[in-house]
């Protein structure tokens, strides 16, 4: 499976998907909370949104199920997970952006937020598998505040120790004000990966 391409002008706009992994690298480099993602193995995708304020502005897509296993058995029926090879690289995780909603969700620190909290919904493990809580909300554990509170905390941690912090100037900027700035926003577009039974 390979990217689709949403309409890239290397003489113009502004690249959402390029400027967000810069922003990524430096955020696994910078905090040790991160350390463990394998930039390679991730893929970054804009998705589109309507203008609504409300609603999903980003999410994280596992690409293996509970164990980092790429089977399992539901029902009496075996699914299996795709490889997404891209470059060469087998991608482990789909993390995804709506636009224009992401940009239009809060502050800067907000925004900043938003990318540390799918981020560490990635496993400690890196193994295709999401970080899972104690629980039946594995996702976010059993409080959704201490979650919200933990990632405050990796938020400004980050904003403290990093040196660039140039590269997450762009999510100061709302939608149309990104756009106007740099006449057109594009990145990169992948159909969401989905199991399918193995037979």
């Amino acid at each position: 499976m390979q990217p689709a391409n949403s309409g890239k002008n290397s003489l113009s706009g502004f690249d959402f998907t390029a400027n967000m992994k810069r922003l990524v690298e430096d955020i696994v480099k910078t905090h040790p909370d991160f350390s463990h993602i394998a930039l390679n193995k991730i893929f970054i995708a804009i998705s589109p949104s309507n203008h609504r304020r409300d609603g999903v502005v980003a999410k994280l897509r596992p690409l293996r199920f509970e164990g980092g296993s790429r089977t399992r058995v539901c029902r009496g029926t075996e699914y299996i997970f795709p490889e997404v090879l891209i470059n060469g690289n087998n991608i482990l995780y789909v993390v995804y952006f709506h636009l224009p909603r992401f940009l239009n969700h809060g502050d800067h620190k907000n925004k900043l937020a938003t990318v540390l909290h799918e981020l560490y919904h990635i496993s400690p493990l890196f193994n295709g598998d999401v970080r899972r809580f104690p629980g039946k909300n594995y996702a976010h554990g059993n409080s959704r505040k201490s979650y919200d509170k933990l990632i405050s905390v990796c938020t400004d941690e980050y904003i403290k120790s990093t040196t660039r912090p140039e590269l997450s100037v762009f999510l100061k900027y709302g939608y149309s004000g990104l756009k106007r700035k740099y006449g057109a926003i594009y990145g990169d577009i992948i159909r969401i990966p989905r199991s399918k039974p193995a037979r």
